[in-house]
Parts: structure tokens; sequence; C-alpha cells
């Protein structure tokens, strides 16, 4: 095709598209746009670059760069409301015009072929009128030269699949589904829709953000090497940020891929899509820029704008959120505590001996005292250590503080409940019971603790037998409790967990905070209770027979409280009158409980033994039911042994009383029934 004659057939196909579209108003060219895409498309022509705007006023001129291949182009550009007349000129590298139009119309085109890849000149003039200019770039068709190996062009007559994938480069891109084919699917969502499939390599490695903002419900989804194996898929995305937008963000090692524009189910239709690759730091650059932690100055930042270098090797699902590393130096072997705290995400606090080696870490944490916390404490060597302030959900970033304390490696004196002699007073109910071990000493050994951890120790004074309750609640380390009776010899202890639930005589006792076998040390919180069994046995003496088939009603409003229930909320904070009742099972048999209550929650429990400790366990409970279905409803079925059984009728945490009926029905266990 002559060069005049091509000059005026590309004319005749902007008009046709822009004639599609002659509905079209204002600044609003994407649907012009769309028409002109799939016109050239059809012609052979592969869109590449973005797409560039400007607005002009009559008689100014804007020079808009453009980075070409060794490759046949086509320019093209058309105006918005009130453009009248555009010019157009395309300078090489040196300055000298290559291409120009200067037809009187509202677009222009403008083809030429380059002999090498550079940066050039698009100068496009308001002739006539003013408003809004779009222009645009493609490649082939109409015989065009082949591009070298070098060339980020993939085909110069790309049609959207594997075999013939478009250019994806930075910009604003605009296309349509409609002619594509259905041969791929990501793994994000069902789909049997047509998709394009885009190119692009990257030499280095880059976060690259793909945002597809469609007229129908979009999937998008990136491969790696292989545009056809659904197995080297690295992303997917559908209905994000909104039901039908997609959106990929991603950090991107060097290589090919292949992005994949498609649609739920069977939805196709045109789109809009901006594309931004921007280069991402080196793990090594990043590690060499971390900053200095100091001790007792926190550190205050923010991750957003960070990437993802640094994984965790043990905890916080691998830490992939971003991530700030820090340098803390030690100069003497001691006890370290560091503690990252956040809002705004999931804290991750891992350490390590080298920041770049993921292998060299020598700890991870994402949990702490508080909500929002990740505690790290231990004892190390003298060294340089990178601390690395992480999260633990992709994308996920936000305002942070990390700080770090150093104490000496066998604690110090002075620190309360440190020693037997200063043991801390509790009180008969202590839900606020916590302390620190952190600058503790090593006082006492416990049987289930860590040799060489340090402790506090509480003391406890018991005026008449009672059943003794604790339990850790939240904690920086691992601890244990060890229940007592002399302090400092280990073989009046009476039990050694997490939680101590035993009766008690008259008495003193001690109950101590020791670190696990792991060296666990800081902060720590436990709920502690200490209840006298006399009430309960008062309440047993007197308990009333239930009579299998029959309805009892009564009240617990003004009552005492006497028991507690495992599942009646925590113990330190059950405080509800309650009801005791006996059971007499003749033979095994299946037993069924049922309350109902008028206005409150009721609890129900079933217990081998009616009096805490009365048959060798604090806890004789067999059975606790507060049915979440119906807040005034509680039900237990089992199958028992004969014996006597005792049933409870309480409330739900603190103040739950009033009106009850309990239902009792017992059914002999047969060989058929069995």
């Amino acid at each position: 095709m002559q060069r005049a004659s091509l000059h005026a057939f590309l004319l005749l196909a902007v008009a046709l598209a822009i004639a599609a579209c002659v509905t079209t108003r204002g600044p609003e060219l994407e649907p012009r746009y769309i028409a002109l895409h799939n016109a050239f498309a059809a012609m052979g022509l592969a869109q590449v670059g973005p797409v560039q705007r400007a607005s002009l006023a009559e008689g100014r001129e804007a020079r808009l760069p453009l980075e070409l291949v060794a490759e046949c182009t086509t320019i093209a550009l058309f105006g918005g409301q009130g453009v009248r007349d555009l010019d157009a000129t395309l300078l090489g590298p040196g300055g000298a015009p290559l291409a120009k139009d200067v037809t009187r119309d509202s677009q222009a085109v403008l083809r030429t072929c380059v002999d090498a890849p550079g940066t050039y000149t698009l100068v496009v003039k308001m002739a006539a009128g003013a408003g809004d200019v779009l222009a645009a770039t493609w490649v082939g068709g109409f015989g065009a030269r082949a591009a070298p190996a070098s060339s980020a062009v993939v085909s110069a007559s790309a049609v959207g699949t594997c075999d013939s994938p478009m250019a994806l480069s930075p910009g604003t891109f605009t296309g349509s589904t409609t002619r594509g084919e259905s041969e791929h699917e990501g793994t994000c969502t069902s789909s049997t829709s047509r998709e394009v499939v885009y190119r692009f390599e990257l030499t280095t490695r880059k976060r690259v953000t793909i945002d597809v903002n469609p007229h129908f419900d979009s999937v998008i989804y990136l491969r790696k090497e292989d545009c056809a194996d659904p197995d080297a898929e690295v992303a997917c995305n559908d209905d994000a940020p909104h039901d039908h937008d997609s959106h990929l963000d991603e950090e991107l090692d060097p290589g090919i891929y292949y992005f994949f524009v498609d649609g739920y189910s069977s939805e196709v239709g045109t789109y809009k899509m901006n594309v931004a690759m921007t280069d991402v730091p080196t793990v090594e650059e990043v590690c060499q820029k971390a900053r200095m932690l100091a001790t007792g100055v926190p550190a205050t930042a923010s991750t957003r704008g960070l990437y993802d270098h640094l994984h965790s090797g043990g905890c916080g699902d691998s830490a992939k959120g971003p991530d700030a590393p820090y340098r803390f130096d030690l100069a003497r072997r001691a006890r370290v505590r560091i503690v990252e705290r956040s809002n705004d995400f999931t804290p991750v606090l891992h350490v390590r001996k080298r920041c770049t080696d993921t292998k060299s870490e020598v700890g991870c944490t994402d949990s702490g005292f508080a909500a929002g916390e990740a505690t790290f404490a231990t004892v190390l060597d003298p060294g340089s250590y990178a601390v690395i302030a992480d999260g633990a959900d992709r994308d996920a970033d936000g305002s942070y503080s990390v700080a770090a304390e150093v104490a000496p490696e066998n604690g110090q004196a002075g620190i309360p409940g440190d020693t037997c002699a200063d043991a801390t007073l509790l009180g008969a109910v202590d839900p606020a019971a916590a302390g620190d071990t952190f600058l503790a000493r090593d006082d006492v050994s416990v049987r289930c603790g860590g040799t060489g951890a340090p402790d506090v120790i509480y003391r406890v004074e018991v005026a008449k037998r009672s059943r003794l309750q604790a339990q850790l609640e939240r904690q920086e380390g691992s601890h244990v409790l060890a229940l007592r009776k002399a302090c400092s010899d280990v073989s009046t202890e009476l039990a050694c967990s997490a939680s101590i639930d035993h009766v008690v005589e008259p008495g003193v006792y001690y109950l101590v905070v020791d670190g696990d076998a792991n060296m666990g040390m800081g902060r720590f919180s436990f709920a502690f209770r200490l209840r006298e069994v006399a009430a309960q046995e008062t309440a047993c003496r007197a308990a009333r027979t239930l009579v299998s088939g029959q309805t009892v009603k009564g009240t617990t409003a003004g009552g005492s409280d006497k028991f507690v229930g495992t599942c009646a909320g925590s113990y330190d904070a059950q405080a509800s009158p309650d009801a005791v009742y006996r059971i007499a099972l003749p033979a095994r048999g299946r037993v069924r409980l049922n309350v109902t209550s008028t206005g409150y929650s009721p609890v129900l429990t079933l217990r081998r033994a009616c009096v805490d400790g009365a048959s060798g366990s604090a806890s004789p409970e067999i059975a606790c039911n507060s049915d979440g279905s119906n807040v005034y409803r509680a039900h237990i079925d089992t199958v028992l042994d004969a014996g006597v059984y005792f049933a409870v009728v309480d409330g739900q945490a603190r103040g739950s009383q009033g009106p009850y009926a309990l239902e009792y029905v017992f059914s002999p266990v047969t060989a058929k029934t069995r």
C-alpha cells in the first residue's frame, strides 16, 4: 500500500471508529478510543505504551515523549468536545521531523518506521479550538518490519492470546474481551469467559500494580514463564477492591510474565487498565539501610510504601506483610526484651544474626502481653542482630513502634515478689493479678518449669477450707503456675501447670509464677479466686432429690453463689446465685436435664460430687451447658452409671438470677438401647 493511500486508509479507520461513537459527549474519550482500538486490532496492529492525554488552548502545543522500538509505528490522536483542528509532528531523538499530519480535523494520524529504539517526541498543536487530546501508539500491520529479539514488542500482529500476546508496559490501556479466546481460567474463581493475554518482561525486581476497571465482572491472573500452564500462576484476583473491579499488586522477580484479563462466569466487555511498574530495592539494599535500635528509646515509623523482603522462619504465617529491619547491638550477654506494637496490622517480630539470612533467625513471635503486640524475650550473647518489624498479613501496613530493653542475665534485686520473704499477698478474689518476670531472679525451682528461669512469688492466706483457682491469661513468653505449702521446699508442691484448681485446708500457701522449660520471661496476668467450701457443704446437705418425669420450679434470686461451671464464663467473673439438686440412679441409665428460665441466661452443671474436693478432685464437674441457641434454656443429656450425682442451676457470669423450671428424666440402659 502506498504511503499516501495508507495514510488516507488510517484516517478513514479513525473516522469510522469515531462515527461509531457519535453520541459521546464532553471529554469522555474512552468509548471512542475503544472503538479505534478494535478497528486497529482488526487490521493487525497491536497497541503499545500508555495512552497519553493533554489539554490545550488554541494556538498552544504539548510535547509528549514516546518510547519507540525499531518497528513501524502508528500514532492516532483525537480531540474532545471543543477541538476543531489538531496538528501533529513526530520528532526523532535528535529533533529531526520524521512524520507530520496537518489535516484540518479534530483527529490526526501519523505513520512511520524507525530504525533504532529510543525516546521520540510527539508535538501536538491545537490549531483551532480548545480542549482535551488523547494520543495512543500502535505497532505492526501493513507488512511491518519484524521487531528485533531485544524489543519489548511481543508481536507485530498481537491479538491477545498465549501464542500472540499483546505488549504490556506502564501506562493506561483500554481493551475488550469480546473477541478474545476462551482457553484459560484463574484459580480464584470459575470462568468460561473469553480472555485477553498481555506479556511483559522484567530485567530487575519490580513492584507491578495493575488496576482493571471494567464494564463487566472481571477476573485477572498472572503467570510466569509459561503462558499456558495453570501451575505457573503467581497471582489471581476477583472483585477487588470493588465487586466488579480487579486489582493486582505484586513484587516480581526478573522474568517473563503473562497477564490475563478474563471475566467471571461468561461475562465479557470493555475495560480500562492502569499499569505501574516501580523498582524494588534488593534485600541487600534494604538491610544496608537498617536503622539502629537503641535500648529505652522506642522507634516509631510506618510500613506504608515498604516491601515484603524478609520472611520469618517459624511464626506469623511467614510474615508476609511489608517489613522494616533495625540493627541491634549487644555489648555483653544479657536478657533482651523487644516489643513491636501496632493498631493497624498484626505485628510479627523476628530476630536474626544476619539480616539477609533467614537461616540465622534466633527467634520469632507473633504474640505478646496485649492485643496488637509481638514480644521477643530471651537471653542473647553479645553481638550485632537484625530486628525485623514485620506483619503477618499480606498488604496489611500502617504505623508501628518497636522498643528494646536489656537486663542483667541473672536479673536484679528489689523486684516486687522476687523472693519468698517479700512475696506479694493475693486477695480472696484478685482478677487483676499481674506481674513481670523479666527483671526477676531465679529464686525457686518448680517441677514443671525451666531451670534458671526467673520467677515471681505470691502469698495466699487461707482461713477456712477453700477451693483455690488460678489460671494464666495474658503473658509474654511462656510461664507456669506452682502451688506449694512451703515456699522454698519443692517437696510441698501441690500442683504445677498453666492453671491451678485445688482444695486447700486452712494455712499459708505460696503461688509461684515461673518461666517454663523454654526460659519464658516477661509480663503476665492471671485470674485468681479463693472460695470457701463450707457454703457448698450446707447447700449439699439440704439438696432436694429429683424424681424422674417431674419438673420442679424455683428461683435463684436472692440466693448465694456457691458453685462455678466451666461454661458459665471466666471463673473470676462468676458471681451468680445458684441452687443444687440431688440425683440417685438405681442403675446405669440415660439422664436428661432441661432448665428454662425467665429473663436471664441459665447454666446447668452435672457433678459427681457436691462439694469441691470431696472425691479427691477439686473439679467434680461431669458436664456443663449454657445453650447458645436459646439464651433462656440449658440442657444436659448423658449416660451415667448407678450412683449419686448433683445438678446445679446457675447463671451466666455475674448477676444472672431469677425463676426457673428444671425437668429431669431417667431411662435405664438395656441391652437393646445401648
